[in-house]
């Protein structure tokens, strides 16, 4: 809880230029998502739009969301490339690499699911917490 009278200190961002638009993102991740821009210009120009749907629907799935390919396609450009570069960071971080943690995106619940809570094994368990759309 903070004291009264004390102002968080604003986030530190990087822009970058997509297409016509100027983009802020966190300090750090200018490289990663231009390196994901690329990649999801190169999918479309290629054909290949269900594969980028997919790649975000894995990624998200490995850190804790689930997420359908309708609300996936549903997202703009900008909302794909921060959940790409969110979940590949957190996924290599989770596995003890010092990789500097990406902020979680305001539009995600605040806590992924954990791990199972029910089933048989390590791999039983309800799934991925749901990513509901706010208006």
């Amino acid at each position: 809880m903070r004291e009264p009278g004390l102002v968080p200190v604003m986030e530190r961002t990087t822009k970058i230029r997509v297409l016509d638009e100027i983009w802020h993102v966190p300090r750090g991740f200018g490289a990663a998502y231009r390196r994901v821009l690329r990649d999801h210009f190169a999918r479309l120009s290629a054909g290949e739009p269900g594969k980028l749907i997919s790649e975000v629907i894995d990624l998200l799935g490995l850190v804790g969301y689930q997420v359908s390919p309708e609300q996936v396609s549903s997202w703009n450009l900008r909302k794909r490339v921060e959940a790409v570069v969110y979940a590949g960071t957190e996924h290599a971080r989770a596995s003890d690499n010092p990789v500097q943690r990406h902020p979680r995106p305001r539009w995600l619940p605040e806590r992924a699911w954990q791990g199972p809570d029910q089933g048989e094994g390590v791999f039983g368990g309800p799934g991925g917490t749901p990513v509901m759309e706010v208006p």
